[in-house]
């Protein structure tokens, strides 16, 4: 009973924040407000991989010969240079519907509070960011978060070559009653904080992919260990007034 009624009172209070957003201007969007939408929100999940491996490296010396004792040094030696650690490796995508306006307003927010005093002209230039036409389109962004540089750094590798050739047949949006839509482009990660770009066609026959009452689910798959999976709910994605995805 204990477990339910905090769980209602952290869907309450996520609705709260919400509506609050939704209630002033982007430009007014506090810190609490920008890092909510763009890391746990509607439009935006959060995809958590753990490794383990290294956790118990415990090399084990042996008391007959010198020669097992160098063995053990050299292995030692070899992980140390590797940049093995005796800890968890954690990696987060944030995965984000760029093509929804509150995750827009929020990365508009976040570049504006980065400038101690602002040029007027760059608020504009924002603004023209977050009212860009998406009708034709459904991108999702991906950026990674890496607790070690050198964990992190095949994963960046992977999303830096990679192509919308190589993409297109494991990279896709499904809908709940299974039926898929492929990758259209890909743009890997520039200098902009969003990361790389996943390009979608909206429609298909005229008619919208995504319809209300829905659900989707982003799929990419770059090779083995770095698999992408975040589920949306159009039912939940209403921002002032309209669905925004």
């Amino acid at each position: 009973m204990v477990k339910l009624l905090c769980t209602a009172l952290i869907i309450a209070s996520s609705f709260a924040v919400l509506s609050a957003q939704q209630n002033k201007p982007w430009s007014e969007w506090s810190k609490k407000d920008v890092e909510k939408t763009l890391n746990d929100s509607p439009w935006a999940q959060t995809q958590t991989e753990t490794d383990t491996s290294e956790m118990n490296y415990s090399p084990t010396i042996s008391q007959t010969t010198n020669a097992r004792r160098e063995d053990t040094r050299i292995t030692e030696a070899s992980k140390v240079e590797s940049g093995a650690k005796n800890s968890a490796m954690s990696v987060k995508y944030r995965i984000r519907l760029l093509s929804a306006k509150p995750i827009r307003e929020a990365f508009a927010r976040m570049v504006l509070s980065a400038q101690q005093s602002p040029p007027a002209e760059l608020a504009a230039q924002l603004q023209g960011f977050v009212d860009r036409d998406f009708s034709d389109y459904v991108v999702v962004a991906v950026s990674v978060e890496a607790s070690d540089q050198r964990y992190g750094a095949p994963i960046a590798q992977a999303f830096n070559s990679a192509t919308a050739d190589i993409l297109k047949n494991t990279t896709y949006l499904e809908r709940k009653d299974g039926k898929r839509l492929f990758l259209m482009d890909y743009r890997p990660p520039a200098n902009d904080g969003m990361g790389a770009k996943f390009v979608f066609a909206r429609t298909v026959d005229g008619k919208s992919f995504i319809g209300e009452g829905d659900s989707v689910r982003f799929v990419s798959e770059f090779n083995e260990k770095v698999k992408l999976n975040a589920r949306y709910k159009t039912s939940e994605m209403t921002y002032n007034g309209k669905l925004e995805y």
